[in-house]
């Protein structure tokens, strides 16, 4: 039979909306033709009655049936499914309604077909009916005298004993005998009122059965709403299926839910099963509900499993299990464990997780057992003022990550500001963290684990990955690591970042692995003056990042191996005491963080006068980004040593620093050991003033500096000094770049060799014994002999009998006179009145001047016996 339908009014209203849309588009330029009509079909029908018996007659509808094109449509009724034996029929087949009369118990399969009169389009609907026996109790209304639920079926436990068609509201006693079954028409619920109780206990081959009354057709009932405190309220060996069709009416926030606890509620759940629940198939309300407890329960194939606040949590066991719940297996919403509480927390079974839905405040003690898990969503904080402690094992370890990695959502991390020193996460993974800032006392960072100003944790056998920000950030007001070993750091954006106070909490045994940006970073603070500490060898070459200023006010001593990586123009200032002392095999390794970038850090500056300040075994490159303040002329420097600052350097390599690799302050630095070393690539390998130039070796080498291995600046040798001057290795040489007064008393090595700057000026006022040999003579000449640039010559102004120049060249000088007690002049080697110089065995050459001037004492520098040799001098070899 054809069936044609008119087209409700509202239809026809939205039809000419789309006609003037339609319309309106015509207009448009160069409109698309659309050669035909869609066609929308839509199967949809009701049935009643909704708990049908045997012998009901059950009516199908499908005027709820669409036809959006009104071209008309054909109708098909057929029972596709029924009980065996049954030979139920539909009274007519292609009608509107139609009706048919169960005579079997069972599920009916109904289909609905429409199709369109030419036959192109069809589309259908099926529902499952379910059948019941007679011989059950109607439950509706009000329950407020004691009642016992008897198992009135008790030979037959498939059938129903109660059929819920109203809801029912219990405000007295009501108990359930074992092998009770009650099935609940759609949206139906049992509510325990305030003052009800509900003591509902199976056994565990009699358990009690909450269900819908039409499973096969997946229809829901309201669920259990519990309000009651009664601490009798209980559910042992119960089955509860098919709740949550629509949303109990909590204090706080509404959800649907199989079992729902009411703020003012609390239940005792015990070897109960829960089944294709929507919502949740237990729900605690955050505003107080209670679990009394929690035992060897299952709960499978519900749209979540339990929701539940932090202070109930601990009411979970570790044997209930969870099965395919498709969102998540135990909710933990927002919510707070209050100061006075201490609670802890199992790990579910087999891998089971809690998916923690908001941010929790733990003011209490929270203790978390080995193989809890914990699914965070976006941007979840765990916010500790309490303590936590959660100690996982080798074999099952705590876990926290995200909820989704699939998507890429991160949390946001546990935020620690609580001191407690009970404080622990031992075999802990960390994973997925950092979506968002947290708010420190000082700057705000992502991190997994972030530990505040008044913030202390012990890390242990944890692993941190795939973490934005930080892994673990300390904040450099007073974050502290209590105990930080054996821990894995892998695919983080930085693994570490802490203050140089803390980075002696740090372990060898650690491992970092393709952090991107920083293994371990260092960032600008401050190194106490109380603090005494070791700085140690991070595992398998990770290295600090160093990104700020460190100031190092106490003592510390950086182990064998330990390499840093600094940031540009980053300074390590000195003023307690530093020791890097690597050995042979494991330098300690200070350089840039951007070397292929061409970044240069600011240097090392020194201003304590500690003997503990030393470098052994150290490589220091990358250097000399601007200059150092020191209490002389600034300049840039590797290593920089104050005015008042000394340290000892050796078996080290300084290379590719602008400027100096290493400087001493004119003023009163010191160098108190120097040998071994290498400088190369710098621009200036060494600056120091006089007094120091005798701390350099002659094993040390030199390569590659572009203006001077040992750059002597103009200064004074102290009248107390008695030093020796070392000739460099190779072709190393000194260059003078000023004049240099010298009180004290010098011996220059054989094979010594300096360049002396433009009118630089060798004045002697103490004892110069220059003692070359025939195959190692000593030479001093000017810097820029192509430039043909002069320096001024040595000036004796003391009678000292030492002095001396044997096996010496000296050429280049007489750029301007020297102040003579008569008259001035210009000359390569000028002796005062009153003065006294031996000269022998050696060159003056090319001066533009006098070679030798003198109205001291001198020897007959021109006697054979002299054996010197006077070349080019302009004025004349001697006067």
């Amino acid at each position: 039979m054809k069936i044609k339908f008119t087209l409700f009014k509202q239809f026809m209203v939205i039809m000419g909306l789309l006609t003037l849309i339609t319309l309106a588009g015509c207009l448009e330029d160069e409109p698309q033709p659309n050669d035909e009509d869609e066609i929308n079909l839509e199967a949809a029908f009701s049935f009643s009655p909704e708990t049908p018996k045997i012998g009901d007659e059950i009516n199908l509808d499908a005027n709820a049936s669409f036809d959006a094109s009104n071209t008309g449509f054909e109708i098909l009724w057929e029972l596709t499914e029924v009980p065996e034996e049954s030979e139920s029929a539909l009274t007519n087949a292609t009608s509107i309604e139609t009706n048919f009369t169960p005579d079997k118990t069972g599920e009916y399969t109904v289909m609905l077909t429409l199709t369109t009169d030419d036959g192109e389009v069809t589309d259908s609907e099926t529902q499952v009916i379910t059948v019941m026996p007679g011989g059950y109790v109607e439950l509706s209304g009000a329950i407020d005298s004691d009642r016992v639920l008897e198992n009135i079926n008790e030979e037959d436990a498939s059938l129903v004993d109660y059929l819920v068609i109203g809801n029912v509201n219990v405000s007295a006693r009501l108990t359930i005998e074992p092998g009770v079954n009650i099935h609940f028409q759609e949206d139906r619920s049992l509510s325990i009122t305030s003052s009800g109780t509900l003591v509902a206990e199976g056994t565990e081959t009699d358990s009690i059965i909450f269900t819908s009354a039409n499973e096969a057709g997946e229809t829901h009932w309201k669920g259990l709403y519990i309000a009651s405190a009664s601490s009798e309220n209980s559910l042992k060996y119960v089955q509860l299926n098919y709740a949550g069709n629509s949303e109990i009416n909590f204090s706080g926030t509404n959800y649907k839910a199989g079992i729902g606890v009411e703020s003012s509620g609390k239940v005792a759940i015990e070897n109960s099963s829960f089944m294709n629940n929507s919502g949740y198939a237990v729900y605690i309300d955050d505003d107080g509900g209670e679990l009394a407890s929690f035992t060897n329960n299952h709960l499978e194939a519900n749209e979540n499993g339990v929701a539940i606040w932090v202070n109930e949590v601990e009411a979970l066991d570790a044997t209930s299990t969870f099965v395919n719940n498709s969102s998540s297996d135990v909710e933990i919403f927002s919510s707070t464990i209050d100061e006075s509480v201490e609670t802890t927390w199992n790990g579910l079974s087999s891998g089971s997780a809690y998916t923690v839905s908001g941010n929790l405040a733990i003011q209490g003690t929270l203790t978390i057992n080995e193989g809890a898990r914990f699914q965070m969503e976006e941007d979840v904080m765990i916010s500790v003022t309490g303590a936590l402690i959660a100690q996982g094992s080798e074999s099952n370890q705590v876990e926290f990550t995200t909820a989704d990695v699939n998507q890429g959502l991160l949390w946001k991390g546990i935020y620690v500001n609580s001191a407690d020193g009970r404080n622990q996460l031992d075999h802990v993974a960390f994973s997925y963290a950092g979506n968002s800032e947290m708010d420190f006392s000082g700057v705000n960072h992502m991190a997994g684990l972030g530990l505040d100003a008044n913030g202390k944790m012990s890390i242990t056998n944890c692993v941190f990955s795939n973490n934005q920000g930080y892994a673990v950030y300390v904040d450099d007001d007073g974050g502290q690591l209590e105990t930080f070993t054996a821990n894995t750091f892998t695919d983080n954006m930085r693994a570490v970042g802490l203050p140089a106070n803390e980075v002696d909490a740090l372990d060898e045994a650690s491992t970092f692995t393709n952090n991107a940006n920083a293994d371990v970073e260092i960032f600008a603070s401050t190194y106490e003056e109380n603090k005494t500490t070791s700085w140690p060898n991070l595992a398998e070459n990770a290295t600090y990042r160093v990104s700020g200023n460190v100031y190092i006010v106490g003592d510390v001593t950086i182990d064998p191996g330990a390499s840093f990586e600094l940031d540009e123009n980053v300074i390590i200032d000195v003023s307690g005491s530093i020791s890097a002392v690597g050995t042979a095999s494991d330098h300690i390794v200070f350089t840039s963080s951007n070397v292929s970038g061409g970044l240069l850090w600011k240097g090392i500056y020194i201003s304590s006068a500690s003997n503990l300040n030393e470098f052994d075994y150290v490589d220091v490159s990358y250097a000399g980004n601007s200059e150092m303040d020191f209490d002389g002329t600034n300049h840039k420097a590797a290593i920089g040593i104050e005015s008042s600052g000394k340290v000892s350097v050796t078996n080290s390599s300084i290379s590719d620093n602008d400027d100096y690799g290493l400087y001493i302050d004119n003023d009163g630095g010191q160098i108190e050991n120097f040998a071994n070393n290498s400088f190369s690539g710098n621009s200036k390998a060494i600056g120091l003033p006089a007094d120091e130039l005798d701390a350099i070796d002659g094993n040390t080498t030199f390569s590659n500096n572009s203006f001077a291995e040992v750059e002597v600046f103009g200064s004074t040798l102290a009248d107390t000094k008695t030093v020796i001057w070392n000739a460099l290795a190779g072709d190393a040489f000194y260059r003078v770049t000023g004049n240099l007064n010298l009180n004290g008393t010098v011996t220059v090595a054989p094979g010594a060799s300096f360049e002396m700057d433009e009118d630089v000026q060798l004045e002697i006022f103490g004892a110069f014994i220059a003692e070359g040999t025939d195959t190692d003579r000593i030479t001093f000449t000017t810097s820029n002999v192509d430039g043909g640039l002069h320096w001024k010559g040595f000036f004796f102004q003391s009678a000292n009998s030492q002095n001396k120049l044997d096996y010496v060249e000296v050429s280049y000088g007489g750029k301007s006179e020297h102040d003579f007690d008569g008259a001035n002049f210009a000359a390569n080697v000028g002796v005062n009145a009153g003065a006294q110089l031996s000269i022998t065995n050696s060159s003056i050459s090319n001066s533009s001047s006098y070679g030798v001037f003198s109205i001291g004492t001198i020897n007959n520098i021109i006697g054979a016996t002299a054996n010197n040799t006077f070349t080019s001098n302009v004025d004349g070899n001697s006067f």
